[in-house]
């Protein structure tokens, strides 16, 4: 028998079509088709209702959703009543010992003498002697602590006239200011680095008994970023040179008052080449401001996501390499819902992925990168490509598993680029990984002031995710930088203040694991102090 027709649509009913159609087939006495059409009606409600009730427990995790194939693999098994196999730990090489604290930090020595009345044998009553001793180190802090500069300025006059001369001040961040500039900039740092709020700050002195006002700290910081300008937009020089470019975009709240509701959404773009990343604002994210970034030489290779605000660039001659992740993250979300035919395309994609995680691993350069992608991902692409046309015959397109298949259809030569270049990733996550330090700040600070906001924020996001890229302490160069270029470091030489040169002068605020083959050579004059 054929399914009857529908009553109303199930993802909106209108109750009174169905009300209407109920009191017309009473009146016929078609009981039969009646009970048939309802309980298709609910059938459909219920599965309705089961997917919807799936995704919300699927949101709900206290966890960030995982889209590791392992972890998929022991959710759905969960969800499933089957107890997932517990793996075995193994003990990694280092499980035996514990290991040991940087070498670079200094060394304060405590002695801890055996006190006087156990200093005599028990057996013969002789004074021991001291044989060797035993260190335990224990990693210590030292608290900060507030105190008040007293500059005092000499006063000259002159035994035969009325000349006076007076001793001038030092440059500082704000003139005149009350604010010393190792506050500033620990403030500064304290913002974009721990995301804490001036406000929250300014309570914490408070409680340390004083009183500084969010105003007066804010726009100090804000200051400071001015200082620190120059040193960014040599990085965005850096960035927007030869090399592999990649970007992704989040919005950033902006407070105005000119706007409706008072808050208005900027546009966030991260720019990264190599080790130098570089954030653009943008009070519109659309392709212009993209163009902005990017200047006259749009015929180059861009990697980033599916979005056509980038398509221009192809169009222009140039490539836009896209992200395994972003395809691989409509399919996970269609396995997690209990498809099996999903499962099978995450498979896959995981061999995919293995395959990148083992060339990492070994240390391959880009030419070696291509090789390997050559002889094992090449196939493997290929039985991806026709697992795709299968399923995407079978396959409704509004399921999420359609919605998946068709993303790498439509994306299918972008995604494929990788493979003729080691130096194209494979996914654009590194980007979002960069986006995190503005994700984080703007749930703490929640917005930024007008569009001179937006562009400060990226300025100082800029030198501090190159810092960190260089393996660079971000919260040591700030202090050292700006006081260079506070104190009249020269225009023409501020190349040698990039984060990838100061470390041969200040060695310390290198944080990777090479210290001494990692430090380039720099002037002399560098040295913090000089």
């Amino acid at each position: 028998m054929a399914s009857p027709p529908p009553i109303t649509a199930a993802e909106a009913p209108d109750l009174d079509q169905v009300g209407a159609w109920l009191k017309k087939m009473i009146a016929e006495r078609r009981f039969v088709e009646l009970v048939v059409a309802i309980l298709s009606l609910l059938t459909r409600l219920r599965d309705l209702n089961t997917e919807l009730v799936r995704k919300l427990a699927d949101l709900k995790k206290k966890r960030p959703p995982s889209e590791t194939l392992e972890r998929l693999e022991r959710q759905l098994a969960k969800s499933n009543g089957k107890e997932p196999e517990k793996r075995k730990r193994t003990r990694s090489p280092r499980a035996g010992g514990r290991p040991p604290l940087p070498p670079h930090l200094p060394r304060v020595d405590i002695p801890n003498n055996v006190p006087a009345d156990q200093r005599k044998c028990p057996i013969c009553g002789a004074e021991m002697k001291t044989v060797r001793p035993s260190i335990c180190e224990t990693l210590s802090i030292v608290p900060a602590k507030l105190v008040v500069r007293r500059r005092i300025d000499e006063t000259i006059a002159c035994p035969n006239d009325d000349t006076i001369v007076s001793a001038p001040p030092p440059p500082a961040i704000v003139e005149r200011g009350k604010l010393h500039d190792s506050i500033i900039v620990e403030a500064l740092a304290d913002k974009y680095l721990e995301h804490l709020p001036i406000e929250r700050q300014c309570v914490d002195f408070a409680r340390r008994g004083v009183e500084i006002a969010p105003q007066t700290l804010g726009r100090s910081v804000m200051a400071a970023i001015d200082v620190l300008e120059p040193i960014a937009k040599l990085i965005r020089e850096q960035t927007r040179g030869p090399g592999l470019l990649a970007t992704d975009a989040s919005g950033i709240p902006i407070l105005d008052p000119k706007a409706t509701m008072g808050i208005r959404t900027g546009s966030m773009w991260c720019w990264t080449n190599a080790r130098w990343v570089t954030f653009s604002y943008s009070p519109v994210g659309d392709s212009d401001s993209v163009r902005r970034f990017l200047g006259a030489d749009l015929a180059r290779t861009v990697q980033c996501d599916g979005t056509n605000i980038m398509t221009f660039v192809e169009r222009a001659g140039g490539k836009r390499p896209g992200c395994w992740s972003h395809g691989r993250r409509r399919v996970v979300s269609a396995a997690k819902l209990g498809d099996k035919i999903a499962l099978e395309g995450v498979r896959l994609m995981a061999r995919l992925f293995a395959i990148e995680k083992a060339s990492a691993l070994a240390g391959e350069n880009a030419e070696q990168r291509r090789a390997r992608r050559d002889a094992e991902s090449r196939p493997l692409i290929e039985e991806l490509r026709a697992w795709i046309e299968d399923k995407r015959a079978t396959t409704p397109p509004k399921t999420p598993l359609g919605r998946g298949l068709n993303y790498l259809y439509r994306q299918w030569r972008r995604l494929v680029l990788f493979l003729d270049d080691g130096n194209i990733e494979l996914t654009n996550n590194r980007r979002e990984r960069e986006l995190r330090r503005l994700v984080l700040g703007r749930k703490n600070w929640l917005f930024t002031w007008l569009d001179d906001g937006g562009d400060r924020t990226a300025a100082i996001l800029t030198v501090i995710a190159t810092c960190i890229a260089h393996d660079v302490n971000p919260r040591a160069y700030l202090h050292i930088v700006t006081k260079l270029i506070v104190n009249g470091w020269p225009k023409s030489k501020l190349r040698d203040l990039l984060p990838d040169r100061i470390l041969a002068t200040n060695p310390d605020v290198y944080v990777g694991e090479e210290r001494e083959a990692a430090l380039p050579d720099a002037p002399a004059a560098l040295l913090l102090g000089a």
